[in-house]
């Protein structure tokens, strides 16, 4: 069956985080409001396929993992009759999906319940594509490397087998910056993610990170401040791609990554200048559990900021390197940095259920307590009101 869908996947849990962000994105961008989407599980949006959208989506959206065009969809269960309906759809599809000499890659995912396997699957798929573009008089050849259009087929929520369009190229959460991930690096669709979930407006609030590491959180903040655009040579093959810009240029957000690891901070210092932004964050050494405003007020009059309230955002140790009592002590210490912060936000992504505990004697129960992936790692999402 031919399709025409733009779906749009993150983590579990961020279905609400990317419908906010794609009409933000939308509204500027277009100047349109984006129709509601239709939500598939925890993590996916599906909406009537639109060229603009889907340009803009995949062109400015920080918080999805992939975007992707489904473009065919099968009811069948076995590999013989799978084949000959794709090649049937793209037989009779009029779409300008493919050209004379473009080279592809097929990736399978969440394919488990269909009654062969992956390779299997994979193998059908590029079949059904070559010959079919060949009885179009289009040749098309097998590039795992550097092909013009990545496709993927999976099962969808109702066991039917969904082939799509990865807009992206592939996973939209490596930015390119990224020179030294260090240990435990924070995905970087996930900090977008974490940064909405804090609803932090750059316009008026600092961010700190007291736990920067490799500088994730700090460089999503501007990067997104200023909706800064991506290459996606997909859009371009597919006659989809228009001149970007990025959509608040003159954004000036004042964020400030703090580290007590000068190799680190030195390692978040080379990712920021990989990410053209090395002058837009301020890298400040300093235990985390010692912060205090007054420093914070110092670096905004520094900076020429007015100042005021803002957002701690950080994802701290889990406890893979501390056993639970140095855990527990830790925690307990940061809870007391936060208490200095009057009137600020502080949002913590942890997968240990002591900094609840810890934190609570200092600044009772989190407004926000929201399950999320970090990786393959469980852990919650806890926003505070200070």
């Amino acid at each position: 069956m031919i399709v025409d869908e733009l779906r749009i996947i993150g983590s579990t849990q961020t279905n609400v985080v990317m419908a906010a962000e794609l009409t933000r994105i939308a509204r500027r961008a277009l100047g349109v409001r984006p129709p509601t989407p239709r939500k598939e599980g925890l993590g996916q949006l599906v909406l009537p396929f639109d060229k603009d959208l889907a340009w803009a989506a995949v062109t400015y959206m920080r918080t999805p993992t992939r975007v992707v065009w489904d473009v065919y969809r099968s009811r069948a269960t076995r590999l013989e009759p799978l084949y000959d309906e794709l090649v049937g759809d793209i037989r009779d599809d009029g779409r300008a999906l493919l050209r004379d000499g473009d080279g592809l890659s097929i990736e399978a995912r969440r394919v488990e319940a269909f009654a062969a396997g992956e390779r299997q699957i994979v193998g059908t798929v590029k079949n059904a594509l070559i010959d079919a573009a060949a009885r179009r008089g289009i040749r098309l050849h097998v590039d795992p490397h550097d092909p013009t259009l990545h496709w993927v087929a999976r099962m969808d929520d109702r066991g039917e087998l969904v082939v799509s369009i990865d807009l992206g190229g592939g996973s939209l959460s490596q930015r390119g910056w990224r020179r030294d991930a260090g240990e435990a690096p924070l995905r970087e669709h996930l900090a977008a993610v974490l940064l909405m979930l804090c609803r932090f407006d750059p316009r008026s609030d600092i961010l700190v990170d007291p736990m920067c590491g490799s500088g994730t959180i700090p460089l999503e903040a501007v990067l997104a401040a200023r909706a800064t655009p991506r290459l996606a040579p997909a859009l371009d093959a597919l006659g989809l791609a228009r001149p970007a810009a990025a959509l608040f240029p003159d954004a000036a957000p004042l964020v400030i990554g703090c580290d007590l690891d000068l190799a680190v901070l030195a390692a978040a210092r080379d990712n920021a200048r990989a990410a053209g932004i090395a002058d837009q964050v301020v890298w400040q050494r300093g235990d985390a559990t010692q912060l205090r405003p007054e420093i914070i007020a110092d670096i905004a009059r520094e900076r020429g900021h007015a100042g005021g309230t803002g957002v701690l955002l950080a994802n701290p140790p889990y406890g893979e390197r501390l056993d639970e009592a140095d855990l527990h002590q830790l925690y307990g210490r940061l809870a007391d940095a936060c208490h200095r912060f009057r009137g600020w936000r502080a949002g913590f992504l942890v997968g240990n259920p002591l900094l609840e505990q810890a934190f609570f004697p200092a600044l009772g129960a989190p407004r926000i307590k929201k399950p999320l992936a970090n990786a393959n790692l469980r852990a919650y999402f806890y926003l505070y009101d200070l």
